[in-house]
């Protein structure tokens, strides 16, 4: 059994198996509306029974791409389908065993990016203080509540193309991509993904010598 380790460079605490924080990238923002509350139920069930069987503490959904102007629309929906909280574009809300589950309205990674500059400087300005906007104050401010960067990204869509929604988080990620409708997303899709970043050997960023 692999031991517990830590990356002290970007703030990474996994557990025993490796894994603390599964995000999950898929759905168009157009596709993400025309679920109903039913069927993001049924979704958000599936991706929480596959990563709660890993041991991780965090999951993050969020969508492959698509326009910002319907994030009010399918946030309503997924709050009816999930319940939790909605703070700017995120929803959260505590399913099995505590773990914690964001759903990130945002698909853009630019503009995720931008949103935390913004508010970092608003809270400099309301302390009247100048920081230096450090790596972990921008990982506090674009990943909360999930605290720590995505160990593994389970991308629906074809591994020919990063998803633009994605940019922070890329840089400690395993990527793991299946060429599948998202909401043809089952348990055997996600078991999979997370089986092969466990037969993997992470370097963080880093490249062999």
């Amino acid at each position: 059994m692999a031991k517990r380790t830590t990356s002290a460079a970007h703030g990474q605490v996994a557990n025993e198996g490796g894994l603390s924080h599964v995000l999950v990238c898929g759905g168009t923002l157009q596709e993400w509306r025309q679920a109903s509350v039913s069927e993001w139920k049924l979704q958000l069930d599936t991706f929480v029974d596959s990563v709660h069987e890993s041991g991780a503490r965090w999951l993050t959904v969020c969508p492959y791409a698509g326009p910002s102007a319907v994030e009010d629309e399918i946030a309503a929906t997924v709050l009816d389908a999930c319940g939790g909280q909605r703070n700017g574009n995120r929803i959260s809300f505590i399913a099995k065993d505590g773990l914690v589950v964001v759903v990130d309205l945002c698909a853009d990674g630019r503009e995720r990016f931008a949103n935390a500059l913004n508010q970092i400087r608003g809270e400099n300005s309301t302390n009247r203080q100048d920081k230096d906007i450090s790596e972990e104050i921008l990982r506090a401010a674009m990943l909360p509540p999930g605290f720590v960067d995505p160990d593994l990204i389970l991308v629906f869509g074809s591994p020919t193309q990063i998803p633009p929604s994605l940019m922070w988080e890329l840089t400690y990620s395993e990527l793991v991509f299946l060429d599948v409708s998202w909401r043809k997303c089952n348990v055997e899709h996600v078991q999979m993904a997370i089986n092969d970043f466990q037969r993997r050997d992470r370097r963080f960023g880093g490249v062999d010598s």
